[in-house]
């Protein structure tokens, strides 16, 4: 049983730990998780776990499963059965393991993330990344939910979406750099402002986790030597490195900041 739970929890997490993805696309796969999980809760389900369970026990030769003695009461206090059921073996890990453990999980899925916050997420992924026009409302939760004007982003929003081409595959980098590249930066304020609430906001936490692996793989003598700055520009290093870097923009650059390189370069 822990298995099938398994291999089908661990698509989820797999997804979840991309770190390109959207809010919007981490939900999606959560409901198809949380539906697949549910599916799995019926009777059929359980004797088709049951009976392989069984044939691994005999194939094994593994003691099947027995009811336990049960607890009795003292005299002295009455005499009887403590917790006694009329279950079977077979009911009881249907009841109290096989529909409990599954319970469980899917509980704690939904309470991840049923948060109230989300839905806002949702509806700014979708003002950002989407053509569509969000509606009056869904403009008025975003603006009270994050103490904006919202006359000034229903206005923005038309502006930007105006200027939005057809492509589908938007992301939060690359509708960032589409914001920037028109200068929305400077004549969209409000939707700025939002932009960088959005890039606060992560999906999952893996970057974080390995930046702070990567600070870990620099812990040498110079990082007990140098200074905050210096560090910090050291993890920035060594966490994107990955980036392909022009040196000759960054060496154009360093000369242009004085006439005294010029000279010399």
């Amino acid at each position: 049983m822990m298995t099938e739970i398994y291999m089908i929890t661990q698509i989820l997490s797999k997804f979840l730990q991309r770190s390109n993805i959207t809010l919007t696309d981490a939900l999606a796969q959560v409901k198809i998780t949380i539906d697949t999980l549910e599916s799995l809760r019926n009777e059929d389900e359980f004797e088709r776990i049951w009976h392989e369970s069984m044939k691994i026990c005999m194939n094994n030769n593994i003691d099947e499963p027995h009811e336990r003695r049960k607890r009795k009461v003292p005299l002295k206090l009455g005499g009887g059965d403590i917790n006694s059921s009329n279950l079977t073996i077979k009911d009881e890990y249907r009841v109290n393991s096989f529909y409990a453990v599954l319970d469980k999980i899917v509980t704690s899925i939904k309470d991840r993330f049923n948060k109230n916050y989300l839905s806002v997420v949702v509806l700014c992924e979708k003002l950002f990344l989407t053509k569509v026009l969000l509606s009056n409302d869904e403009l008025k939760e975003i603006a009270c939910f994050y103490n904006m004007n919202y006359d000034d982003l229903r206005a923005e929003q038309r502006l930007y979406k105006t200027a939005l081409d057809e492509k589908t595959d938007w992301s939060l980098a690359v509708s960032t750099k589409f914001f920037i590249q028109h200068n929305f930066h400077l004549s969209l304020s409000t939707m700025a402002e939002l932009l960088k609430i959005m890039w606060t906001i992560p999906v999952n936490v893996c970057g974080c986790e390995r930046s702070f692996s990567a600070l870990r793989s620099i812990k040498t003598y110079i990082r007990n030597t140098t200074g905050q700055e210096r560090l910090t520009c050291l993890a920035l290093i060594n966490i994107e490195q990955d980036y392909e870097i022009d040196i000759d923009a960054i060496v154009a650059d360093f000369v242009s900041k004085k006439d005294e390189r010029k000279k010399v370069f």
